[in-house]
């Protein structure tokens, strides 16, 4: 009688023991990354005017404005920027850190959908430009966005992010929240080119 017991009292701790490592195992397999989770960048996060510090980059989004179109006359350019949406305009100052390093497509998410920078005006925009420490490139990312975007609930928590290298796995993006449910909608927005300003 007494084994007997004794097997019992084992085999409930046993049993237990599995059951705490199965919990332990399911708990760890929810907080470790896992897919392309692996992957993703590192956000460093701030609001509009907030100057972020990743791995690479340092800098700031300065002003957000939505436009109907785009006048680059300004950039020596005839383009006309119409869309069929509207236009994002991102004001930005951005430098390397401690060696030149170019910008690879900054993204604008709103809720699960990411747009690309527009590449219709190249010679305007930061975006695939190449940045120098000490020195801040000055100028405007574009995107263009679906007025069904603009007006869903998600886009008052959109975000700017801005990275350096089309392989950004395990560096560091900036990434500045902006309410664009807020902004007014101007008919005509002028741009111009790039300029740089020292630190």
């Amino acid at each position: 009688m007494i084994s007997g017991r004794r097997v019992t009292r084992r085999g409930a701790l046993s049993a237990l023991t599995v059951v705490v490592a199965l919990a332990a195992t399911v708990v760890v397999y929810g907080v470790t990354p896992h897919g392309d989770d692996i992957n993703v960048p590192f956000n460093v996060r701030g609001g509009i005017g907030d100057v972020l510090t990743g791995r690479t980059l340092t800098g700031a989004v300065t002003s957000v404005r939505l436009a109907s179109s785009i006048d680059a006359t300004a950039a020596d350019s005839d383009w006309s920027g119409e869309t069929t949406g509207t236009w994002v305009v991102v004001d930005a100052e951005i430098a390397a850190r401690f060696e030149p390093s170019s910008l690879y497509r900054p993204t604008l998410t709103i809720g699960d959908t990411t747009y690309y920078a527009s590449e219709r005006l190249s010679l305007v925009t930061l975006d695939d430009g190449t940045v120098r420490p000490g020195i801040a490139s000055v100028g405007v990312i574009l995107f263009e966005v679906s007025d069904d975007k603009l007006r869903s609930a998600e886009a008052a928590k959109a975000e700017i992010g801005i990275n350096a290298s089309f392989e950004s796995i395990l560096d560091s993006r900036l990434v500045t929240q902006v309410d664009l449910t807020s902004l007014p909608v101007e008919s005509d927005v002028a741009v111009s080119r790039p300029e740089e300003k020292v630190l």
